[in-house]
């Protein structure tokens, strides 16, 4: 079977974009992993279908680039929302579902704004193993861990990436682990962060749902205001407002860029038999 799809960013983030309103692309983990493979298939952070839903305009199914499924992602989302108004799914506002809840979306002249998941279980400096520096923790659909630090935020990707896979699995956060991203400040006082994703299980040049968290342990620890202006490792500005909670942040909204890198098809069968 062929289908269409539609590659996309949103600030860095990449995905694989399928339309399935008519919900017949049936793709098992190991095909969409194959799919998002950088060097043998579309390629891209993860893969989001596009499915009917009886209470929103449509059902973002978002997954990983292994082949699991989450339950948000923050650029993924902006992205679904585009793809959908671009393909006449939605209007220039909207409302749609995700596994952690429903979300709304405007488009914008330049960009894409989401109303994301409330951050929940926020930990102010928490006690680790893998480091000697606080860690800060709260969940935004997915777990995110912070480290505000900028001895860290400089390492090199490969030190970067050993530091984070040792937080990102500290018996701390649990069997699920948590994504982990590093902020700093630059002279001017813009926030810059870096992010490592589970389920990429690698640095990614953005994460939207990491900068909402960044965002809130900012806010709590007094190093910032919101709106927060958040950039990216690969340069782009996510705009984060959110109201502080005692147990985190409410009425969270993501702001940034979205683009669409390419179009074309793929066949089923090229991904299941390599």
């Amino acid at each position: 079977m062929e289908f269409d799809f539609s590659k996309m960013h949103g600030a860095g983030n990449d995905f694989v974009m399928i339309n399935d309103m008519d919900e017949c692309c049936r793709l098992s983990t190991a095909t969409i992993a194959r799919l998002c493979s950088r060097h043998r298939g579309i390629g891209g952070d993860g893969l989001i279908m596009i499915r009917p839903s009886a209470i929103a305009s449509f059902a973002m199914r978002y997954f990983n680039s292994d082949g699991g499924e989450a339950d948000m992602c923050g650029n993924g989302a902006r992205c679904a929302a585009a793809f959908a108004h671009e393909a006449g799914i939605a209007g220039g506002t909207m409302l749609f579902e995700s596994r952690a809840g429903t979300v709304s979306a405007e488009i914008l002249e330049d960009g894409v704004r989401i109303c994301i998941a409330d951050v929940r279980d926020l930990r102010i400096g928490t006690k680790i193993d893998s480091v000697s520096l606080p860690v800060h923790f709260g969940v935004c659909g997915v777990p995110h861990a912070v480290i505000v630090d900028n001895r860290l935020y400089g390492k090199s990707h490969d030190d970067f990436v050993r530091l984070a896979r040792s937080v990102r699995r500290d018996p701390a956060f649990g069997t699920a682990g948590a994504n982990v991203n590093v902020v700093t400040f630059a002279e001017d006082g813009r926030c810059l962060y870096r992010t490592y994703e589970r389920g990429v299980e690698d640095e990614t040049l953005a994460c939207g749902t990491g900068a909402v968290v960044v965002a809130t342990a900012l806010v709590h620890l007094a190093l910032a205001e919101s709106p927060v202006t958040c950039e990216t490792r690969g340069g782009d500005r996510l705009e984060v407002a959110v109201t502080k909670t005692a147990s985190g942040a409410a009425n969270c909204r993501l702001k940034g860029p979205v683009a669409v890198s390419f179009r074309g098809t793929f066949r089923i069968e090229d991904y299941e038999c390599i």
